[in-house]
């Protein structure tokens, strides 16, 4: 299981050699932007980024990608866009399905986000092929 405490520790405890992490200060011991990409296989990855001051995530994006006919299709998306965290389920012809997340922080959303797309990955994969063939 995937928690966010320490936010920078943890993930860079947690991260396979397939994952690129990208960790910029923005200013001495304050706010800081961690971006990696985590493959699950050579067609499907999780693309995190968010914001950490003082082990508090301030926001976050947290997006399953795909890979269809040679690009890369987000398919799931976890974030804080419009100032609460919530999923969306997207789809090949319609509008996104906005489900807001039952989270008390960003904290918790963030580390309920990676965890969700790491056991479920394949579902939303094939579920978003399913909806293609339609």
């Amino acid at each position: 299981m995937f928690f966010v405490r320490s936010c920078v520790h943890i993930l860079l405890d947690r991260v396979s050699i397939q994952d690129t992490i990208s960790v910029e200060k923005v200013a001495e011991d304050s706010l800081r932007t961690v971006e990696f990409r985590r493959l699950f296989d050579d067609k499907n990855a999780a693309r995190v980024s968010f914001e950490l001051e003082r082990d508090q995530v301030l926001g976050f994006v947290v997006q399953l990608e795909c890979r269809f006919n040679g690009e890369w299709v987000p398919v799931v998306r976890y974030d804080t866009h419009h100032g609460f965290a919530h999923r969306d389920i997207l789809h090949p012809s319609h509008e996104p399905t906005k489900t807001e997340m039952p989270v008390r922080d960003y904290n918790e959303g963030l580390t309920f986000a990676i965890n969700d797309l790491r056991a479920h990955w394949e579902t939303y994969r094939r579920r978003y092929e399913e909806w293609e063939e339609k």
